[in-house]
């Protein structure tokens, strides 16, 4: 049985979490797939992947082994590539995780004119709120806020941003616009959940002053977007990053509330698995994203 031949089936298998699905992806007969799985594991003596009527997912052996399956195919890419003198020329598929308003407000307009200029990449952008397993889904490069505890990442710096309070010009006129940052104790609030211990709020005002302040509100979501919805909507003050609201603001649908008060300051990163080794096209891209990043200014909190 060919080795390199196992390990691109198992990885495309934990990859889609599904044999049919990894069969056609890789131009193969569903029993083919089962019956290379299948001498993987007898050849191994280990289970590699857990079956339920959900699909597919990798034990924790199969979980160590799709790392370091990922990691030789690449680097066999790699190798081909630069045999077939292929420097100048990129290509492949790069998996990007981000939450979905940074990465279409931000990061895709970053990478616009790489793309037009490299037809051979494909990206594919994987747009959950939450923070995904790198490793484990496949994932090439993450684009993460807040400190990185994960010591298996590698972190590269992008840059800052900070928060500030909205609202729309409904609730506004209902409940009045506070004067104060104590004042807000008596407004409603669209609460953002993840990554939340509570519901307390911390601001820094423009002469360095810090208040901080319990919140409440009759509306919470695990999605920047969801509350930026909810505010739009007229239930309750929102924090939200300026950039993400710009043309709201221009256009009257939301009104910045006690402006220039920040919020949660956060860094920004770049961040891949430090277990494999960082493909040229994947490189490429982290490069763009800290090129374009030194000259955005909507990463310069104050």
């Amino acid at each position: 049985m060919d080795k390199l031949q196992q390990l691109s089936v198992f990885r495309r298998v934990v990859e889609t979490g599904n044999i049919t699905r990894a069969a056609r992806d890789l131009a193969m007969s569903q029993p083919s797939v089962s019956r290379i799985i299948g001498e993987l594991e007898g050849r191994l003596g280990v289970p590699l992947l857990l079956r339920s009527p959900r699909g597919l997912s990798a034990t924790e052996a199969g979980q160590a082994f799709h790392a370091e399956a990922v990691r030789i195919l690449e680097q066999l890419d790699e190798a081909e590539a630069t045999v077939r003198g292929a420097q100048a020329s990129l290509a492949g598929l790069v998996r990007i995780a981000c939450v979905a308003t940074f990465f279409n407000q931000v990061v895709l307009p970053w990478l616009q004119d790489f793309l037009l200029a490299h037809p051979g990449i494909q990206i594919d952008a994987r747009l959950d709120p939450r923070p995904v397993d790198l490793i484990g889904e496949g994932i090439d490069l993450a684009v993460r806020f807040g400190p990185i505890r994960e010591q298996s990442l590698i972190v590269r710096r992008l840059g800052r941003i900070d928060f500030s309070l909205f609202a729309s010009p409904a609730y506004l006129q209902r409940a009045g616009m506070p004067e104060t940052p104590e004042a807000l104790a008596e407004h409603e609030f669209c609460r953002l959940t993840i990554g939340r211990a509570n519901s307390l709020l911390t601001l820094d005002g423009p002469d360095g002053r810090t208040v901080t302040l319990e919140t409440h509100g009759h509306f919470s979501a695990d999605s920047v977007d969801s509350t930026h919805a909810a505010a739009r909507a007229g239930l309750g003050i929102a924090l939200l990053a300026p950039w993400g609201v710009m043309e709201e603001v221009e256009a009257g649908m939301l009104v910045p509330v006690l402006p220039g008060w920040r919020a949660e300051p956060r860094d920004v990163h770049a961040v891949w698995p430090g277990s494999r080794g960082l493909p040229r096209r994947v490189r490429a891209v982290v490069d763009i994203l800290v090129e374009k990043a030194r000259a955005e200014p909507r990463l310069r909190a104050r």
